[in-house]
């Protein structure tokens, strides 16, 4: 048989080494597939790369916008400290947009006690003004920022506490008037105390005024217990000092009465321990305590004790005035070492203070004389049912009952009734319990008017229309007044 090649080509040939069809990856590199899956294994290497087909669109849950920088978030500053609490308590005495008063009197020390003032609307002038502010002795609940520029009404009750203010200072002996003053909510008991203090500072009196009884109880300042070296400790009672309170008051005291404070010079030593010159007055004393709370106890009880002690140089009469007073006729929120509750009359200022109000001696509290005034709340009053009996066995004294009658006011039986507070009521027959209601009619009537000229009120002031007012506003409540009278339009 011929073959169909010669033999030089066939030896030509270069035939390669037999190479497997098919090449067997190693193991790692197969493909893992479970024995109960019916599909082949893909042939493709998994090692190589997948082609990108940036033109055939875009793929899934890709971004097509352009990306933009972060900006970085600014983030406000926060006030400083105190800041926020100085613009809730902050109080605006004036109000551009209300109409200027024509004709409104000064109140000044000429006409301080003239019965023809009663029921008549009288300007407070700027220099008062700074002391009042520096006291404290504005409210935020007062209308102050709904007129022009300060102005009180003079009612009855300012002009008989102006007239007991003169007797003490036409008083050869140290003569000191003392009053509670109590009423309904929004009766007008911190405006009279704010008069009262107006008319003392007219007459050059140091003027000490606590604007919140209810901080000295309510646990938000600190206190610390007093050593019984002090010699002020009670039998089985531990006394608590309270220093921020303390340079609280100091700093009322000295920038209120800076001008008297200053024309006083010391009369006794003063401890070591309080860095002063030889030639400090009791504005330099004071103002270390109110520099310092660390110093406010004993600077306190060295600047107590130059104003009441008497020395070479002669003191001026003392101003004592205090809001809100219901609270220190019970327990305090405060607890001692043990967890127990403290009462108020456990704290030192608390205990100093009332004791000058119900004071055991029938002398004056005050050496050179002057004035105690305590303000009851309506608005924020506390449970306190001895302090209520107190209030009526006063009230009982003035109508001329005795305290052996049958209609004298008693606590109930099982009420337990605070031991404090009951010592406190033995005490009270030299306070005079002033009672402030109502407006009168002239003095409502002239209230409204001021309404009417400052532009809120815009109404025509007939007999009608103040009595109408006046039943609306509970017998001229002049806090109710004063709502009445700042939002109705006719």
């Amino acid at each position: 048989m011929s073959l169909s090649i010669c033999a030089s080509c066939l030896s030509r040939l270069r035939l390669c080494q037999a190479v497997p069809r098919r090449t067997t990856l190693p193991a790692t590199l197969q493909f893992q597939t479970t024995s109960f899956h019916t599909s082949a294994a893909r042939e493709a290497s998994p090692l190589k790369a997948k082609s990108s087909s940036r033109g055939s669109g875009p793929k899934h849950r890709e971004s097509q916008s352009s990306r933009l920088k972060k900006k970085t978030r600014e983030r406000p500053k926060l006030p400083p400290v105190g800041e926020r609490r100085a613009q809730r308590r902050r109080i605006v005495l004036s109000n551009t947009n209300a109409l200027e008063v024509d004709g409104l009197e000064n109140w000044s020390k000429e006409n301080l006690i003239d019965s023809e003032l009663t029921g008549k609307m009288m300007g407070l002038n700027g220099d008062l003004l700074d002391q009042l502010r520096d006291a404290k002795a504005f409210q935020r609940t007062q209308n102050w920022s709904l007129f022009r520029r300060p102005a009180t009404l003079i009612r009855n009750e300012t002009i008989a506490i102006g007239q007991d203010l003169e007797q003490v200072n036409q008083a050869q002996e140290g003569k000191t008037v003392k009053h509670l003053v109590v009423g309904e909510k929004a009766s007008g008991k911190s405006i009279l105390a704010l008069q009262t203090m107006c008319m003392a500072y007219m007459n050059d009196w140091i003027v000490l005024n606590v604007p919140d009884a209810q901080e000295f109880v309510n646990n938000t300042s600190s206190y610390t217990p007093l050593k019984q070296t002090d010699g002020t400790q009670s039998a089985g009672e531990q006394l608590y000092i309270q220093p921020h309170l303390t340079q609280q008051l100091l700093t009322r005291a000295v920038y209120s009465n800076t001008s008297v404070l200053e024309s006083l010079k010391l009369n006794h030593e003063i401890p070591r321990s309080l860095p002063l010159k030889k030639k400090a007055t009791l504005k330099d004393l004071a103002q270390l305590g109110a520099d310092d709370h660390n110093l406010a106890w004993p600077v306190w009880q060295a600047f107590w004790r130059e104003l009441n002690e008497p020395g070479a140089n002669p003191r001026p009469r003392i101003l004592f005035a205090a809001d809100n007073i219901d609270h220190w006729m019970g327990p305090s929120k405060y607890r001692n070492a043990e967890h127990e509750i403290i009462h108020s009359q456990q704290l030192t200022l608390v205990r100093h203070f009332t004791n000058l109000m119900f004071s055991k001696k029938a002398s004056t509290p005050f050496t050179n004389g002057g004035m105690i005034m305590f303000s009851t709340t309506g608005s924020n009053t506390p449970a306190h049912p001895t302090f209520n009996v107190l209030v009526k066995q006063m009230r009982a004294r003035a109508q001329g009952i005795s305290a052996t009658s049958a209609d004298f006011p008693l606590p109930t039986p099982y009420s337990y009734p605070d031991a404090h507070v009951l010592e406190l009521g033995a005490e009270s027959q030299n306070v005079k319990l002033t009672e402030v209601n109502g407006l009168s009619v002239p003095e409502s009537k002239a209230y409204l008017e001021y309404f009417v000229r400052s532009g809120l009120l815009q109404a025509d002031i007939t007999a009608g229309k103040v009595a109408e007012l006046r039943s609306l506003s509970g017998g001229g409540v002049v806090g109710e007044l004063a709502k009445l009278g700042s939002r109705i339009r006719v």
